[in-house]
């Protein structure tokens, strides 16, 4: 019975610990994105797109650490890739968000 119980506790404790990983993860992806949002000048591209030169912090966010934070931002997002909610695109040091294209079902 002992080892029953141990077992219980110990799937219980994995079952936490994905849990927790999940969480973490999804508070990562859209951290990183607002980071990106919050610290880079914002600037608008020919088609009234909202695009964010990661080299130039905001004027309220001067120093350089916000430079940092928003390329450990970048690098996040480019290593998670398809798994977000959303892409990056980026053309030098300028980025833009897309939302992916929702799937077509032709079930029926």
């Amino acid at each position: 019975m002992l080892n029953y119980l141990d077992d219980i506790k110990a799937d219980a404790a994995i079952s936490n610990q994905l849990t927790l990983h999940s969480l973490a993860l999804d508070i990562a992806d859209h951290a990183a994105r607002s980071e990106i949002e919050l610290y880079s000048m914002q600037t608008r591209d020919a088609n009234g797109r909202r695009v964010f030169d990661t080299k130039k912090p905001r004027e309220d966010s001067v120093d350089q650490e916000s430079v940092s934070i928003v390329a450990k931002a970048v690098r996040y997002i480019e290593l998670r890739g398809k798994a977000l909610p959303y892409r990056l695109q980026r053309s030098g040091s300028l980025v833009w968000f897309e939302e992916p294209e929702p799937a077509i079902s032709f079930a029926g």
